[in-house]
């Protein structure tokens, strides 16, 4: 088994979890126990890699929640408990650390019922909890066990008789509970006023598939008390892939329930990819259908080509036991396959099956990243590219927007396990920094402008003249028939249209509205490519450009003199003249947030937000904990997640998504500007 202590437990291998005494990375384990096996993912509390969270409910049948009895339910279970009912995985409860000195698994109850939105059911409860903790309960067998030593050994006893009445008490609710999900059930439980071992067991094998109850079990990790009967349950009880309350079935994208039959064409799921030196990617998958055995070939369904599966292993941590086949319901690995990783199905030739993807959580911490040496940068790419290909919820990408390597994550810690891990295993310095926010430059009014470019210097000249009119763009706004600006009023007559949806979001319309020759068509590609140019580097800040529309209603040209260089320069200098008179703004990306947050912290959560020119957009209640919307700008959100944990002691959580580009206060706009001359002049 190992302990924590000597670091050199199966689970939790690695230095970097060693160092901080916690899991970090989600373990691959099995045991072998009443003639089956049982797969293990082992996954860190931790919200920061919650993306190890996600593939493991995917690929596992149930979860097994621990739930501190020093601390009850927590935050942390609260996010877990949500994980599950997205991805309606069933939850057993273990109340884990029973032997601390202020364990107290009635007040750790007490919270599960109160916060838990399943069903809590007491399975288990402790006699002694505490210092000297030794003995159970359990009220579904009526036996007391008792534990002799730190090695799981145990007697089983009858319950004493100071505590026959309670327990007899839980076995009448436990009975009850099972009754509901079964009619026939229900009418001999009141027939008889109580049920056998084995019909609350086929009645809460009922409750626990429809995620309707959840079974709550005693434990001492670190002593090996209540394991064994944890393990029974789930072999008796929990739904697993071939029993007849089965687990939630996987999904083909189309729609198809993927049942588990080793007689089917085999698929497998590929929940994580991992590299290891010596070694390179191991792979990790369950098979969903049919059997896979060493040496077979399956086709990956997302890129169509051919993977020879030569070694299979069963895994127990970093020990990897080489095994001949795997069959449906089963987890393990393989090594050195071509183009496979996280994600992808591995199907038998013509079954052409896709498994429904793993829905990872979208970033919520950001920060630009780069090698404290220069000549490192290289190096740096490739390892962040191997450190996303481990864990999908790490994006990295160059904004050449932003000129930086934006890497981006769960949380400060998730990122800072990146910066200790590239130091530690790849002597690889980097440091982190405010990443730049990617604004966005737009106009508020119609203006006009008009631009010469002339250039004469012996031999062949440059000339080009072009009038414009520009104006905001939005959705399903009118053709344009006139405008007046300045004192003018210019008609539009539309000689062609051109729309074009921006890599960077919005829209750029270019109307041709040339008459009577003033400029040939063969130049209004350049005039384009002019107004291009400087919508990849607006006027105000030199952030993109965008939802603007320009109107090409008058120039001149020169029989010998104009060319597409004169005209491309003609519209920049217009467009930019143009834009600076159209009132124009700054847009800033706009986030939804959500924070999950204890009622207690509620003011101090939401007068933070306020400060990070927050809007609030509602407000709801969930088991002990409220939900918080609201809009808030990126540039506010840079040390978020440090800020809600130190407010909060680590009990709150949030998720951000990307929702609008929006206008920037003045006072805000006022700053960029000065702080963008500022760096022109520097450079």
């Amino acid at each position: 088994r190992g302990s924590i202590e000597n670091n050199n437990t199966l689970s939790d291998n690695t230095d970097i979890e060693h160092e901080y005494k916690r899991s970090i990375y989600a373990t691959t384990l099995f045991t072998e126990f009443m003639g089956r096996k049982l797969n293990i993912i082992d996954c860190p509390g931790s919200d920061d890699f919650c993306g190890n969270l996600f593939s493991a409910f995917k690929v596992g049948d149930v979860g097994v929640m621990l739930v501190n009895a020093q601390t009850g339910w927590e935050v942390g279970n609260v996010i877990q408990g949500r994980y599950a009912r997205i991805l309606n995985k069933p939850l057993i409860a273990v109340v884990n650390q029973l032997d601390a000195e202020k364990a107290s698994f009635e007040s750790t109850f007490e919270t599960i019922k109160d916060k838990a939105s399943v069903k809590p059911v007491i399975v288990q409860y402790p006699v002694n909890q505490g210092v000297g903790f030794d003995s159970f309960i359990d009220v579904l067998m009526m036996k007391m066990y008792r534990f002799t030593d730190e090695n799981g050994t145990r007697e089983e006893l009858d319950i004493p008789e100071d505590q026959l009445e309670y327990a007899q008490m839980l076995n009448q609710e436990l009975s009850e509970a099972a009754a509901v999900y079964d009619d026939a059930l229900m009418e001999l439980y009141f027939e008889k006023g109580s049920l056998t071992q084995d019909d609350i067991r086929s009645g809460l094998k009922l409750g626990v598939a429809n995620r309707e109850i959840m079974p709550i079990f005693c434990c001492s990790g670190k002593r090996d008390i209540g394991t064994k009967r944890l393990m029974e349950f789930i072999i008796n009880v929990a739904p697993g892939p071939t029993t007849p309350t089965s687990a939630p079935k996987f999904v083909s994208i189309e729609g198809e329930e993927l049942v588990a039959d080793e007689t089917q064409p085999a698929v497998a799921f590929i929940f994580k990819s991992q590299i290891e030196q010596h070694i390179g990617e191991i792979t990790y998958f369950r098979v969903v259908r049919g059997k896979i055995t060493e040496g077979m070939e399956l086709v990956n369904s997302r890129t169509g080509n051919k993977e020879k599966l030569s070694q299979l292993f069963a895994v127990a941590g970093k020990n990897r036991i080489k095994v001949t086949e795997l069959s449906a319901g089963d987890i393990g690995c393989t090594v050195k396959l071509k183009g496979t990783r996280t994600n992808d199905t591995l199907a038998a030739a013509g079954a052409h099956v896709k498994v429904e993807p793993i829905v990872f959580p979208e970033p919520r911490y950001r920060a630009a990243v780069k090698a404290k040496e220069q000549g490192d940068e290289e190096k740096l790419g490739k390892l962040l590219n191997d450190i996303k290909y481990e864990d999908p919820t790490i994006l990295v990408e160059y904004s050449k927007e932003l000129k930086q390597t934006i890497i981006q994550g769960q949380g400060e810690h998730h990122l800072n396990i990146v910066k200790t891990r590239l130091a530690a295993d790849n002597k690889l310095e980097i440091e982190y920094f405010a990443p730049k926010i990617p604004y966005r430059e737009t106009i508020t009014k119609v203006a006009q402008a008009d631009y010469r470019h002339k250039k004469q210097s012996g031999g062949a000249g440059q000339f080009g003249e072009v009038h414009m009119v520009i104006e905001p763009y939005y959705d399903g706004m009118p053709e344009p028939t006139k405008y007046k600006v300045g004192g003018k009023e210019i008609t539009v007559n539309i000689k062609g249209k051109e729309e074009y949806d921006l890599d960077w979001g919005g829209k750029l319309q270019f109307y041709n509205s040339i008459v009577g020759g003033a400029i040939d068509a063969r130049f209004m590609p350049a005039i384009l490519k002019g107004i291009m140019e400087k919508m990849d580097e607006g006027p105000l800040t030199g952030s993109y450009a965008r939802d603007i529309r320009v109107v090409i209603y008058d120039g001149k040209m020169h029989p010998v003199d104009s060319n597409e260089i004169s005209f491309r320069l003609a519209a920049r200098n217009a467009f930019s003249e143009a834009f600076k008179s159209a009132g124009p703004k700054i847009l800033e990306p706009v986030y939804d947030v959500e924070v999950l947050v204890p009622s207690d912290k509620m003011g101090d959560v939401m007068s933070d937000l306020q400060g990070r020119r927050a809007i609030i957009m509602g407000m709801t209640s969930e088991k002990g904990f409220e939900k918080l919307s609201a809009k808030v700008p990126l540039k506010e959100m840079a040390s978020y997640s440090t800020a809600l944990s130190s407010l909060t002691g680590g009990r709150s959580s949030f998720t951000m998504k990307f929702a609008s580009y929006e206008l920037v206060p003045g006072d805000v706009q006022d700053k960029l500007l000065k702080a963008y001359e500022a760096e022109e002049k520097e450079e």
